[in-house]
């Protein structure tokens, strides 16, 4: 990338986040103070971590911030202007205004449910999204189980797209999606062994589930064992994520607030362990499986 695309990705990631909050503080002031603060810090985290990368000239770190502040700035400028339109500011509290937006999405039938699945499946395919922010408003707006089966239709259906893009286009297309050295990467740790640790990959949170789709599909991995991993894997994961995101495991109330702010403390800890010492974590466990399935070979 020449100094004047980098240039132009940091300038571009900078006025959507500007924008962002823009849209937050003249469309959604009728919003608590906490829907808010999330708003600002998304956008003011998309400015200082561009701009620290955009320093220490961390190419793909800078295209990934990039495409997630695109994410988040549709997201808010989606909500921003539901909130406009449908008037959600003349509600008083935040969950009067989460019930309107419920009653708005489910008043538009089968359509809502198609866009929900078409989002799940860019999400595998394109849009690097947090899986939370994909799967729990569906459970909140459908209930668990129907929100777990739609997502569980576009995941799934996402997963095979990734998988025939690397099998129809091969690796020069995918290098252009994910990057050189992190397809290299994963196609060396799924290597010959590779049916095993691509299940293993698929069940740890650890790996970007996209990526090795794609990978799977360059490789010798034949279409019914990657089809079979999928059905089995991930409709069990999302059922995970629907269920506690609609308070049917853990209320949001009583004693579930507790235990919500452990969850939150965690999973900030496991985030900042996961970028600082991802690589190291992806290469021990890798190696451990290799050295246990090794010594069971030579018995």
């Amino acid at each position: 990338m020449s100094v004047k695309s980098k240039v132009a990705v940091l300038v571009s990631t900078v006025l959507l986040c500007l924008s962002a909050i823009v849209e937050t503080a003249l469309l959604m002031y009728g919003w608590g103070v906490a829907v808010r603060a999330v708003c600002y810090a998304l956008a003011s985290a998309g400015i200082i971590f561009s701009a620290t990368v955009f320093i220490l000239d961390k190419q793909p770190l800078l295209k990934s911030c990039f495409i997630l502040v695109i994410c988040a700035f549709v997201i808010i400028t989606a909500f921003a202007l539901l909130t406009k339109f449908a008037r959600l500011n003349e509600y008083p509290t935040d969950g009067m205004k989460i019930d309107r937006v419920t009653e708005i999405i489910k008043s538009t039938g089968e359509w809502g449910m198609l866009v929900y699945v078409v989002i799940q499946i860019l999400q595998v395919v394109i849009l690097p999204l947090p899986a939370a922010a994909c799967y729990i408003p569906g459970s909140i707006i459908w209930g668990a189980p129907v929100a777990t089966l739609l997502a569980s239709a576009g995941v799934i259906i996402g997963s095979v797209t990734a998988y025939f893009i690397g099998r129809l286009f091969g690796k020069r297309a995918v290098v252009w999606i994910a990057g050189g050295d992190t397809v290299e990467k994963y196609t060396s740790y799924i290597g010959k062994k590779g049916k095993v640790i691509f299940l293993l990959m698929q069940i740890l949170p650890f790996f970007p589930d996209d990526i090795l789709c794609m990978v799977a599909g360059l490789g010798s991995m034949n279409f019914a064992y990657f089809i079979t991993v999928m059905v089995a894997v991930r409709p069990a994961i999302i059922a995970l994520y629907c269920f506690l995101g609609n308070g049917s495991l853990i209320p949001f109330s009583g004693w579930g607030i507790p235990v919500w702010i452990a969850v939150f403390a965690v999973c900030i800890v496991l985030a900042v362990l996961s970028l600082k010492y991802g690589d190291r974590v992806e290469k021990w466990l890798i190696s451990r499986f290799n050295k246990t399935h090794g010594d069971g070979e030579e018995q």
